[in-house]
């Protein structure tokens, strides 16, 4: 049987979800609870298939490529969960990562993986094979992209903290590039990150500070969190369109939702006393009086809009859809603590970890109906 965790209403019952914002659908959204599809980091032998999951991508033909963080290399597995073959390694040279950080579809079938480090970004084909290379301009931060071949660049340039202050909220330069890494438009600076001063005079993240995330779709850019409610639209021209509310009711950081984001904050430094004392500043550091109203979004081949609401580490993943023209779909929950890599037309493509640390990767379906 299939849970369906869905919104869709009109009128008395939206005031019920979200107070003013009008909800009434052109389709209905909802997400099977249980995986159609699953592979765990290690088999029932025992026998390492992926560390650190860094992304997944799902191709034309059906197999999903994940992005092993840990080993530095892209995993393509059947619709069985078998490993058909394994592409790059931990190195400088091309088709190579010093620490894989995403992969990606921004051109049908080809896949686009980013090196953190060197801020790099290798495009292979479909099978595999190597292509090209080239550096993402500006020394970003994020990159973001669509199928129909966009990027969007956050990060680079920006100004410094003045002396003085304690607490920094980052703007960073957005701007627009093609699939070989040329910048062709700059939207304006928009809230990147929140940054303290820590105790030994260096700077630190903030944690449950404001984060950008940002998602293409074919006509626009969007960014959340932004300095207000709402998720910023921007047209690929370089025009702030608008903005979308989300009305989301304010929700003060844990303990838990604090440690579960240092967790995530030091995951890419070697387990040792020095993550472990930056683990500990980073708690050390006065947290906000609430989180921010959105951890992530994304975009879907139809250029819904999908804004992740759920904090790292929740018990339910909750989501919130936006049609192409800015109105509320539905709000989507599927009952698993879920990263979100990539939202089809009919899937939805996540990591997480057992209990005991045991990763995985997961695919749900996403079924769709016309409202009535």
């Amino acid at each position: 049987m299939v849970l369906r965790y869905v919104v869709r209403v009109c009128g008395l019952a939206s005031l019920w979800l979200l107070g003013s914002v009008h909800l009434c659908t052109a389709q209905s959204f909802s997400i099977d609870p249980q995986p159609v599809w699953t592979v765990d980091g290690t088999t029932r032998d025992g026998v390492p298939v992926f560390g650190r999951v860094a992304g997944a991508t799902r191709l034309g033909d059906g197999a999903i490529v994940v992005a092993d963080g840990s080993a530095n290399a892209l995993r393509f597995f059947d619709a069985l969960g078998r490993v058909t073959r394994t592409v790059g390694r931990r190195g400088e040279g091309p088709g190579e990562f010093r620490q894989l950080g995403w992969v990606r579809q921004c051109a049908l079938d080809s896949l686009f993986a980013f090196d953190i480090f060197p801020r790099r970004i290798s495009v292979f084909s479909a099978s595999g094979r190597f292509v090209r290379q080239f550096l993402a301009p500006g020394m970003p931060d994020q990159v973001a992209c669509s199928r129909h071949g966009t990027l969007a660049i956050l990060g680079g340039r920006g100004a410094q903290p003045p002396e003085g202050v304690t607490l920094w909220r980052r703007k960073r330069p957005l701007s627009i590039a093609d699939t070989r890494g040329i910048l062709t438009r700059e939207l304006g600076d928009v809230l990147a990150s929140e940054i303290a001063r820590a105790p030994n005079g260096g700077w630190l993240p903030r944690l449950g500070g404001p984060r950008a995330s940002i998602a293409v779709a074919r006509d626009r850019v969007v960014v959340c969190p932004t300095d207000s409610n709402a998720v910023a639209v921007y047209s690929l021209t370089g025009v702030r369109r608008r903005s979308i509310p989300l009305r989301v009711p304010p929700r003060a950081p844990s303990r838990r939702d604090l440690e579960r984001l240092a967790d995530a904050e030091v995951a890419l430094a070697p387990a040792g006393e020095l993550r472990d004392t930056v683990r500990q500043r980073l708690l050390r550091l006065p947290a906000p009086a609430r989180l921010p109203v959105c951890s992530n979004i994304l975009t879907d081949p139809d250029d819904n809009l999908w804004v992740v609401l759920s904090v790292l580490g929740d018990s339910v993943t909750t989501l919130r859809v936006f049609g192409p023209d800015d109105r509320v779909l539905g709000d989507v929950s599927i009952p698993a603590p879920l990263d979100i890599h990539e939202i089809g037309s009919d899937y939805l493509l996540a990591s997480g970890e057992s209990a005991d640390g045991e990763p995985w990767v997961r695919m749900y379906r996403v079924r769709r109906t016309p409202a009535r």
